[in-house]
């Protein structure tokens, strides 16, 4: 799987229409309304451990992904299982300079506003990845399709 800030990963780019990524995983394994936001739609390919997010309010476009996908690389460097500060530095370092830390106990989650990247941290290794279609303005998303 390979990673394209704010463009989305492998040939599936945000904007896309859920039919569209359908097509392309085949179906998911489960459909999930997000219980703190019911404009969004979350399918769930197990096999693949990706989560897609679909904004209703935007015209059901592909808009969010979080994956725990063991696979996933940018620029040919590996990010789920890899120490974050090799993370940071060596796979996002050209891209960020400065990352938003939160620490919440058992888990430190490293934000960078610009691209909508998340990291999120569990002994020093990194567990989890999101990232997001970012925002053009305050109001308006900035969709590469």
């Amino acid at each position: 799987m390979k990673l394209k800030p704010k463009i989305g990963i492998d040939n599936l780019k945000f904007g896309m229409s859920r039919n569209e990524v359908v097509e392309i995983l085949g179906e998911p394994s489960r459909v999930i309304i997000d219980p703190s936001n019911e404009n969004d739609i979350i399918l769930e390919w197990s096999d693949k451990l990706l989560r897609l997010t679909f904004y209703q309010n935007e015209n059901d476009r592909f808009g969010y992904i979080r994956t725990k996908n063991p696979d996933l690389t940018y620029n040919g460097k590996k990010i789920i299982n890899s120490k974050v500060d090799y993370v940071k530095k060596e796979v996002f370092g050209d891209l960020v300079k400065e990352w938003e830390v939160d620490d919440f106990k058992f888990l430190i989650t490293h934000f960078d506003i610009d691209l909508w990247i998340n990291l999120d941290e569990e002994y020093g290794i990194v567990t989890d990845f999101e990232l997001g279609v970012p925002f053009l303005n305050d109001i308006d998303y900035d969709w590469p399709i």
